[in-house]
């Protein structure tokens, strides 16, 4: 079990970022993943010393090597050592590209092992000098720095006399660099190795954890160490208890599947030497008005697996990506009504899984998805359409995709601008994704940073010696206008009633729902998403695994089937006491009927055949739906598909010819009528816009119209004509 706690980076001393430094790469701030002066230096020194005693790995390729299974890839694959340090080298380098110096160093330092069973910088500080890393001293720094060589055999607690030579080392480096004098190496390393532990507790689950570091963070270690405080916490218990519960039936049934091939967690030894690789999950739900958390469960199986995804990972968000790659397709000026070419695309056109052929359509979460030629951007969302959504993507605009990925908070800040960005191919993490879908239930405004797991703490003679102040709670900038937002909240509910999402209202106790939610699939089915909210609460599930196989979970293991039972479970349990209320429309939006197969504005015409399939019967069915546009945008043709609507480009009497045929009894003639054309003032119906208001159209000749024909039955005189006279030739 890994004894582990985080802490961020700017909580570690520069002292011991100069003793990584000398004793594990000197040129960090240089280099952009790879040493290359180092690499011909430890050659150099090899060659002299005719042994392999000098590495060049940099922070950076460590990192690499410690987060990814590069060992068990390269075993896979019958690779040498050589061609898996070059796979390591080019990671690096694309690590280097996406974040930064320091959050590479917080991602380094809170992961790697220090030995004894201390994972992270923190853990080893208390493990083995009982302090927090912050009052580490010179020596103490570099005792810790030693341990990365060899973490066993080199742990002062094991063989202190062996971890004195290794920091005396570390120290003479320091001492080489610059970041330590001549006279303050002898001193340091005359220095005993003075060992004082005071270990983490290990605790039972991942929120014990959250909430004795922030325990921790409002009173100190010192205070908590007496004891006989009440923590008053910020969980909802409803929630917490079925989020754990519901996370953990749906990992136990994927992996019951005769489909499934991965670990499982019941076969996991707890003595085995290999680390626990079976389904993982997590889930997080806030109060996105206050920052509260009502729930977390940062994994499946804390006695085995203390890591906390909610905490650390990062994963890609799949189709749960949508919802912000359409927001910044509206915010852009483009509306739900656009109409996108739904056909077949070549993967080489986005390349997701490094595939040939045609581009698979994993987000409709159905077996065998359907092309429907030219759709709506309403319909190609709901639905979850993948090629009709990458042509969206590049009609809006792959940098303002990025653009408004980051201002959601999203890590994209480094992402290539490939249309891979439009399917979810960029990683986030929980806390990321749960506050960025908070932002359309409040109208733009995601929920605050900083979330918080403690209401209160008393004494133990009942004196409140901490409370939240959630009026100090800051209140995040506005990354998108209202308009946007509630665009593409209905658009999420509307998934829920006929697209991907279609028999979610029916596993809810709220009713009726007023919020909405989005699942995500990535192409591999490795990882499964959902996301959503009522006015109250916003929350995320996540299924998959820690550390990337190349593998799904199962084929066609869609978040439907994962994610979206937990987060039922978990808004069921919130409703009683988190029920949401329904989400206003703001003024700057207007709602508008829209034929849902043309986009168009819809009329009475709007009606399309469709079978019972428990009874064969074919009926007719309205295509018309309501439609929401911010305010200017609304201005339509009438749909000219169904109602036959007149414009410059159809006469009247093609128009007559595609009315539909509506599933109704016919008007029966009740004298005779007239057939063909007809000079007396006929009128058609119109719905074009360009005449107006719908009605009836009087038809008009030039010559009958200027003609006073009367009322009465007098007849028109002609005078008789000449007899026929036949001539005789």
């Amino acid at each position: 079990m890994q004894n582990r706690s985080i802490i961020p980076v700017d909580e570690i001393p520069e002292r011991f970022i100069n003793a990584l430094r000398a004793g594990e790469d000197s040129r960090y701030y240089e280099h952009k993943g790879v040493d290359y002066i180092g690499i011909m230096r430890a050659v150099k020194l090899n060659l002299e010393a005719r042994d392999v005693n000098q590495g060049a790995s940099t922070i950076t390729q460590q990192l690499a090597r410690n987060a990814y299974p590069l060992k068990q890839e390269a075993a896979k694959r019958n690779e040498s050592g050589v061609e898996r340090k070059l796979v390591e080298a080019f990671l690096a380098i694309r690590i280097e590209k996406r974040y930064s110096k320091k959050e590479i160093l917080d991602f380094y330092l809170n992961r790697i092992y220090f030995g004894s069973g201390f994972y992270g910088i923190r853990s080893a500080s208390l493990g083995y000098f009982g302090k927090e890393p912050k009052d580490l001293t010179v020596e103490e720094c570099a005792s810790i720095v030693a341990l990365i060589k060899n973490p066993t055999n080199l742990s002062p607690l094991n063989n202190p006399e062996a971890n004195r030579k290794a920091r005396n080392y570390v120290l003479l480096r320091m001492k080489e660099e610059g970041f330590i004098s001549a006279t303050e190496l002898a001193t340091y390393q005359a220095l005993p190795v003075n060992l004082d532990p005071k270990p983490l507790r290990r605790s039972t689950s991942h929120l014990y954890e959250r909430v004795a570091d922030a325990v921790g963070r409002a009173l100190g270690e010192d205070a908590l160490a007496t004891g006989g405080f009440k923590v008053h916490t910020t969980i909802l218990a409803e929630a917490q208890e079925a989020a754990q519960k519901a996370l953990e039936k749906s990992l136990d049934q994927a992996e019951r599947r005769v489909d499934y091939t991965g670990p499982k967690r019941a076969d996991y030894r707890r003595d085995s030497a290999e680390a626990p690789a079976f389904l993982q999950g997590a889930v997080l739900m806030i109060d996105h008005e206050t920052g509260d958390v009502l729930a977390h469960v940062g994994g499946r199986d804390y006695a085995n697996v203390p890591y906390d995804f909610i905490e650390l990972g990062r994963r890609p968000l799949g189709t749960a990506f949508f919802p912000f790659l359409y927001a910044a397709g509206l915010a852009g000026g483009h509306t739900p009504v656009v109409m996108l070419e739904d056909e077949p695309m070549d993967n080489r056109a986005v390349m997701v899984g490094g595939r040939e052929g045609i581009l698979g359509e994993w987000g409709m979460e159905v077996a065998s998805p359907v092309y429907e030629g030219e759709v709506t951007v309403r319909r190609a969302f709901e639905a979850s359409k993948i090629a009709a959504t990458v042509r969206f993507g590049g009609m809006v605009g792959l940098d303002r995709i990025v653009e408004a990925g980051v201002a959601f908070g999203f890590p994209m800040q480094q992402a290539e601008l490939l249309p891979r960005l439009c399917v979810g191919w960029e990683s986030a993490s929980m806390r990321q994704a749960v506050r960025a879908i908070s932002t359309f239930p409040r109208g733009g405004v995601p929920a605050p940073q900083a979330m918080g797991y403690l209401d209160r703490i008393e004494s133990s003679a009942g004196n409140v010696v901490y409370r939240r102040d959630r009026s100090k709670v800051v209140e995040p900038q506005r990354v998108l206008d209202d308009a946007t937002a509630y665009q593409v909240h209905s658009m999420m509910a509307g998934s829920m009633v006929r697209g991907s999402g279609a028999g979610l209202l029916e596993g809810l106790d709220e009713k009726p729902f007023a919020g909405a939610g989005k699942g995500g699939t990535t192409h591999d089915f490795a990882d499964t998403w959902f996301l959503g909210y009522n006015s109250r609460v916003s929350c995320g599930v996540w299924t998959g695994y820690l550390q990337s196989s190349g593998e799904g979970i199962y084929p066609g293991a869609f978040s439907r089937d994962l994610a979206l039972p937990v987060w039922q479970a978990t808004m069921n349990a919130a409703a009683p006491s988190f029920g949401g209320e329904e989400i206003a429309k703001p003024d700057t939006v207007v709602e508008v009927p829209v034929c849902s197969v043309s986009g168009q504005r819809a009329t009475d015409f709007c009606q399309e055949m469709e079978e019972d399939p428990s009874s064969g019967v074919s009926r007719s069915k309205s295509t018309a739906i309501a439609e929401f546009f911010r305010r200017g945008t609304e201005g339509l043709p009438f749909c000219a598909k169904h109602s036959g609507a007149i414009s410059d480009s159809v006469s009247p009497e093609m128009a007559l010819s595609n009315l539909p045929a509506l599933d109704m009894s016919p008007v029966l003639p009740q004298g005779p009528v007239l057939i063909g054309e007809d000079p007396y003032h006929t009128e058609l119906p119109s719905f074009s816009q360009n005449l107006g208001t719908g009605g009836l159209m009087r038809r008009r000749t030039n010559v009958l119209d200027s003609l006073d024909l009367g009322d009465g039955d007098e007849g028109i005189l002609l005078p008789r004509p000449k007899r026929l006279v036949i001539i005789e030739e």
